[in-house]
């Protein structure tokens, strides 16, 4: 019977595509949304998970994600480093400062200062130059979309004479290139290497100084210690050693990947894309509900025929529906493959860019799958209740 079934689907094609692109339309609208979206959220946390080295970051207690650091008193590093089962414990800067230009325009820019003695948290994929290169006076490493976009600098220098200069904010422009110097809080600043850290959630270019260079850089404050990263011992739990931590310092201690998840977390509370996409995502949903069922129900009652024949010969009610149901989930089934397939296709190699972020996670398939069930399933149940319905006698009927 299922055979049979199988063959009334396939026979009219032209409804059969319809169901399909529905079930199509619904598959990859929720997938791409998703996935979108979790690409989108995974650079959140990117300041993390660039530097793999570190098990456990330590903050102040009040820190609640990785872009908002308070500042920790300098004693904490040894605090941190005296605790059983740290391998080692290194001090990481994070802050934002203003750049100015040669061309007197000005952009805020993210500064990572790294330990000068082992360039722990530099960038390890570079562009140009070298890591070492940090060591240097005044070197600094750039990201390669901050040299590119956020920090270029006029073909021609404009001439600069002494006291106030009127900025000079048009004319031709060039990506920032390494020899070429800015100035950050009024210090001199010579860009050394250049590196490909990825798109950012937040669009600001990012310098990677030294840790001392980094403190001299930036405002005079009482406590500029941002974060201290550790390394466990071998054998050691990363989260027993981080509650080993925070319970002989009092500081807030996350291993890398609880840290990723409460930025993540962050972002997912207090921003107002989420809605946006769980909007988008009800409305591919109710979509492909729509024209699902409606193209299913339509293929079923102009089937009713075959359906009552097969009643008449003495096919039960469950045998009849469960034919409607496999119709159903090829439906599903083919739509739901060709429409993941597109969305990968779309994400990854016809639009693939830093502006369209694109991660497809096994959480999101999970989810679309569950989707689409919920989806087959309605138009399914619409159509068994019509055929349930039938008369055998309705076969003899003129």
């Amino acid at each position: 019977m299922i055979r049979i079934a199988l063959r009334m689907l396939l026979g009219d094609t032209t409804k059969f595509v319809g169901v399909v692109l529905g079930v199509f339309f619904c598959t990859f609208l929720i997938t791409h949304l998703l996935s979108m979206f979790t690409g989108l959220m995974s650079r959140t946390y990117a300041l993390v998970t660039d530097i793999p080295q570190a098990d456990i970051w330590v903050m102040d207690p009040a820190v609640e994600y990785v872009d908002e650091p308070a500042g920790l008193p300098s004693t904490s590093l040894d605090r941190v480093r005296s605790v059983e089962g740290v391998k080692w414990a290194v001090p990481l800067f994070s802050g934002s400062l203003r750049c100015r230009l040669p061309s007197g325009r000005f952009r805020s820019v993210l500064v990572i200062g790294v330990d000068d003695a082992t360039l722990l948290g530099a960038p390890e994929h570079m562009v140009e130059g070298r890591v070492e290169s940090l060591r240097s006076e005044d070197a600094a490493i750039v990201d390669l979309g901050g040299a590119r976009d956020l920090l270029r600098l006029p073909v021609e220098a404009p001439v600069r004479g002494p006291g106030w200069n009127m900025p000079v904010l048009d004319g031709p422009a060039r990506a920032l290139e390494v020899g070429d110097e800015i100035l950050v809080n009024d210090r001199r600043v010579v860009i050394a290497g250049i590196a490909d850290l990825g798109p950012r959630f937040l669009s600001k270019a990012i310098l990677y100084v030294p840790y001392s260079r980094a403190l001299r850089m930036s405002p005079p404050e009482r406590n500029l210690l941002s974060f201290v990263l550790v390394k466990a011992a071998e054998g050691e739990d990363g989260r027993g050693l981080a509650g080993r931590i925070q319970e002989s310092t009092g500081l807030r201690a996350r291993t890398a990947q609880d840290f990723s998840d409460d930025t993540y977390e962050y972002y997912f509370r207090t921003t107002g894309v989420v809605g946006r996409i769980v909007f988008m995502i009800s409305l591919g949903v109710v979509v492909g509900i729509a024209v699902s069922a409606l193209l299913l129900f339509m293929f079923t009652a102009e089937s009713a025929p075959y359906y009552a024949t097969l009643k008449a010969l003495g096919a039960s009610n469950q045998r009849v529906v469960a034919m409607v149901l496999a119709q159903a989930a090829v439906c599903g089934a083919t739509g739901y493959g060709l429409g993941v397939g597109f969305s990968c296709l779309l994400g990854r190699v016809i639009i693939k860019s830093d502006t369209m972020p694109y991660l497809l996670a096994g959480k999101t398939l999970v989810f679309t799958a569950c989707a689409v069930m919920v989806v087959t399933m309605f138009a399914a149940v619409m159509s068994a209740v019509k055929v349930m319905r039938l008369e055998p006698a309705q076969v003899f009927k003129t």
